[in-house]
């Protein structure tokens, strides 16, 4: 071993003992790496309370943790952060800096009515700043609630009103559906309290729930035109489809125009039919009779006054009976009672326009009436509504197209030639190194065969003249001389090996 090490010369010695170092080194740092746990995030966005309370739970049970983005995440070995999740969850961290309706598991003699409500508040204010927690751009949230006070006196009732403060991730933004899910959210959850009476700010001050006070009004145009927009669509597309079959492609253009009522109407029609047959249903049935028995006198005489001053005859008097019978029936009629709700986006009026890439006199009037027919058909005309479907014939201007696509062609040409000579400039820089790095190459070679060379037979030379000094060859010389005979022998056959030998020697040397 030690001759082997004296037989390196001192730079040899020099890279071993670098060598050695490093890979000792590099061991020890490898081994450092592999024994050191790997960690992961326990929990993150942490209150200030929650981080202190799992940090004592963790010095309790001595694992090892770390802290970071100012104490708010903790993590720990990747290997235990299961076990430590539902552990710690069986213990109530994180709460997330509020109490839910965990606060009644411990009950207490001697509670009031006013401190089981309070705890109420606070049990459902807890819980409601959880759920809006769970959402992606919520960081932090933080509810409270006003409940809504009764009177005796409908004047002095208060409505019951809520407050929420959100903190949302980095470049996170509430739209407008979901600030307004957060206040349904808190409204239905809450007894007697309104969407309206939901305030919601972000802890930069911006008041969120003034966008739906905002937008109330403009959400509801939006939604008109987006609807009129969107049936206006869906019919030029039908009518694209089949007249796309009936005169080809981009021979003809049309423009929907739909008007829509928007007004909710609540109709009712009564309708009143004879009854069927002669008897009907009796609703109601009225009976009156009258009898009556007496004796009445017979007037007798010439008419005139004389004959009406009484005469005092009882001789002549008359028996007389009255009977009287009257029915009322009232029977039930027919009738027809009918309530709908005509529905706000119907169409009032419908307007189609198509011109077909024709002269007029060209579009004959069956093709019109055919083409009318068809989009008629197509759309359900209603004449009482006021359609109108017009059809015309026309030479259509393709000059501003064939501009358009002459210039697309240019600058798609004008593409291919940059992408061309680029490639092109690229691939002659890669054959230029290529060439400068082959010609360096062989350079180097040449040079170092020539040198190689000449050392060689400068060798060769300086043997012989030592061998011709004397004729009388002692044994060692003649061993000397056949090792001579092999080195041309070698040299003859592998000249570049030893080329690169004496290279080597050269630049110990």
């Amino acid at each position: 071993m030690q001759n082997l090490w004296n037989n390196f010369d001192k730079k040899a010695k020099v890279v071993i003992i670098v060598s050695v170092l490093f890979t000792f080194v590099g061991m020890l740092l490898l081994a450092n790496w592999a024994s050191k746990p790997e960690y992961t995030v326990l929990f993150n966005n942490l209150t200030v309370k929650d981080a202190g309370g799992i940090v004592t739970k963790l010095q309790e049970k001595q694992i090892s943790y770390k802290l970071e983005s100012n104490g708010t995440t903790i993590l720990v070995p990747k290997k235990q952060v299961h076990n430590l999740r539902l552990d710690l969850a069986s213990q109530g961290l994180p709460t997330g800096g509020s109490v839910g309706f965990e606060i009644f598991d411990r009950n207490q003699l001697g509670t009031t009515d006013y401190e089981m409500k309070i705890n109420h508040m606070r049990a459902l204010s807890g819980e409601l700043t959880r759920t809006i927690q769970q959402l992606d751009k919520v960081i932090y949230a933080k509810v409270q609630i006003t409940p809504s006070k009764t009177s005796l006196y409908t004047d002095n009732e208060e409505p019951a009103k809520a407050s929420i403060v959100v903190r949302l991730k980095e470049y996170s933004k509430l739209t407008t559906k979901e600030v307004r899910a957060i206040a349904n959210l808190v409204a239905s959850s809450v007894e007697g309290l309104a969407p309206e009476k939901v305030t919601i700010v972000d802890t930069s001050g911006n008041l969120l729930s003034a966008m739906l006070e905002k937008n109330e009004e403009k959400s509801d145009v939006s939604d008109k035109l987006d609807l009129k927009k969107k049936l206006e669509d869906d019919i030029e597309r039908d009518l694209n489809v089949m007249l796309t079959k009936v005169l080809g492609v981009d021979k003809f253009s049309l423009t929907v125009n739909a008007d829509l009522n928007f007004d909710k109407r609540n109709v009712e029609s009564k309708r009143y039919k004879p009854v069927v047959g002669d008897e009907g249903i009796v609703r109601s049935e009225q009976t009156k009779e009258e009898s009556s028995v007496g004796t009445t006198i017979n007037p007798e005489g010439v008419p005139g006054t004389t004959s009406n001053i009484p005469q005092y005859r009882v001789d002549n008097q008359q028996q007389n009976q009255h009977d009287k019978e009257e029915r009322i029936v009232n029977y039930e009629i027919n009738e027809e009672v009918e309530r709908y709700v005509q529905s706000p986006g119907t169409i009032e009026r419908l307007s189609v326009a198509v011109s077909v890439d024709t002269a007029q006199e060209e579009l004959s009037t069956e093709k019109k009436d055919a083409i009318t027919q068809l989009i008629s058909t197509a759309v359900g005309y209603d004449s009482n509504r006021g359609d109108q479907i017009t059809v015309i014939g026309y030479d259509f201007n393709n000059d501003l197209d064939l501009m358009t696509q002459q210039e697309i062609e240019a600058e798609r040409a004008r593409k291919r030639i940059f992408l061309f000579s680029l490639l092109g400039i690229v691939g002659f820089l890669i054959i230029l190194l290529m060439i400068m790095m082959v010609r360096k190459r062989r350079s180097q070679f040449e040079d170092d065969s020539n040198q190689a060379g000449e050392n060689i037979n400068y060798l060769i030379d300086e043997a012989e003249e030592e061998f011709a000094v004397s004729n009388n060859l002692t044994p060692e010389e003649r061993e000397r001389q056949k090792l001579q005979n092999q080195l041309r022998n070698i040299i003859s056959e592998q000249p570049e090996e030893i080329a690169g030998l004496i290279k080597s020697w050269l630049s110990e040397d």
